[in-house]
């Protein structure tokens, strides 16, 4: 990261920090520095993605000249004459064979979204609970299988596996905006933010609105649910400490921790996510001990008695949702009319890029079994 964007992210956090209610009113006129567009810049090339709505992609901004681009979008900003465009709507499969939406920005609304990122995420980072993981600086899924381990050999065997229902899609616009303006007084800045989760989704040429949600694939809105449920984690803690109970949240993904019967803290949950206006699924949401097992994070957590040891231990390893999906990946890269079009040498070396980063991810658990048979 350049050193001038990375002082001002930790004046950001400092400020932020040495005074828990101070509201933040010129951040705007920062959004416009050269070394800002640029960090946001090489951020979004480094996550590649495809093009928005008006088919530019990231190469084509290179073939054009990435300066020019930069310099024609900051002196946007700086004029007020930047409009966000609508999201191009695309569907991945998620793992229980539904889809899922996702929202791809133009390349030039996720440059000013990652810039805005910027200036944001220290602010709000000194604020977030330690029980937060999701893409949050220095915070990875792997820190959320640690502590869910941690607590697990603490004794916190009785587990609510929960599941908001389309998380993203149902967060209440007015309510994260109200919240976000409990930090953010900067009225550029914020309406910005208004226009990104208004915007709308083209999907077949056509552009919808809804009443709620922002939409999933942006820069900017895993720092917005971070934003939101927040309040979660809080209202949570505050619960937890006369309970004896424990969250751990990966984004939208969570699980509650407890050393007794859990029944009774899922209604607690009810209300809260109720008064969040979201819903929790009443079909994923469940009560399990880690006695049976539970996944999170790709993981299958299970809890027991080793005779051995004379002692219960925890033993995780790859869930076999995980197991299937690599090797539904390794088949569909192996399939005979894909490897027509290649050399075996560019097969092999997609398959050990594959292999490799599944196997950094498992590497640490009680794997080796399993990585092998994979």
């Amino acid at each position: 990261m350049d050193k001038k964007v990375s002082e001002l992210q930790q004046s950001l956090y400092r400020a932020a920090k040495a005074d828990g209610t101070r509201r933040f009113y010129s951040l705007y006129d920062k959004l416009c520095r050269e070394d800002i567009m640029q960090e946001a810049w090489n951020r979004v090339k480094a996550n590649r993605g495809s093009a928005g709505i008006d088919g530019r992609t990231i190469e084509d901004v290179e073939r054009e000249g990435v300066d020019a681009f930069l310099k024609h979008t900051a002196e946007e900003l700086r004029t007020h004459a930047y409009k966000p465009s609508p999201v191009r709507r695309v569907w991945i499969p998620k793992p229980n064979g539904k889809m899922r939406g996702l929202g791809i920005p133009t390349v030039k609304d996720r440059v000013v979204q990652t810039a805005v990122r910027l200036l944001l995420e220290p602010i709000f980072e000194q604020d977030f609970e330690p029980n937060s993981y999701g893409f949050r600086p220095g915070k990875s899924p792997l820190d959320a299988v640690t502590e869910t381990v941690r607590w697990l050999n603490f004794g916190y065997e009785h587990i609510i596996d929960a599941d908001i229902t389309a998380c993203f899609d149902n967060i209440p616009k007015g309510e994260l905006i109200e919240q976000i303006t409990g930090r953010i007084a900067d009225g550029s800045i914020l309406h910005m933010i208004k226009q990104w989760i208004e915007t709308g989704v083209m999907e077949g040429g056509i552009v919808s609105h809804t009443e709620q949600g922002t939409p999933q694939g942006s820069p900017i809105s895993p720092l917005l649910a971070n934003v939101f449920l927040d309040r979660l984690d809080k209202e949570w803690k505050q619960y937890g400490r006369s309970t004896d109970t424990h969250l751990v949240r990966f984004a939208d993904d969570f699980i509650i921790m407890g050393k007794q019967e859990m029944a009774e803290h899922l209604h607690r949950l009810e209300t809260i996510i109720a008064g969040m206006k979201l819903t929790l699924s009443g079909e994923k949401t469940r009560v399990v001990e880690a006695e049976k097992g539970f996944d999170f994070l790709g993981f299958r957590f299970v809890r027991h008695y080793s005779v051995r040891r004379k002692k219960r231990v925890t033993r995780w390893f790859p869930s076999g949702r995980s197991r299937e999906r690599i090797r539904e990946k390794l088949r569909s890269l192996t399939q005979t009319d894909r490897l027509s079009n290649r050399s075996p040498y560019d097969a092999r070396n997609e398959v050990i890029v594959v292999l490799r980063g599944w196997g950094e991810y498992y590497r640490h658990s009680m794997s080796s079994v399993i990585l092998g048979q994979i």
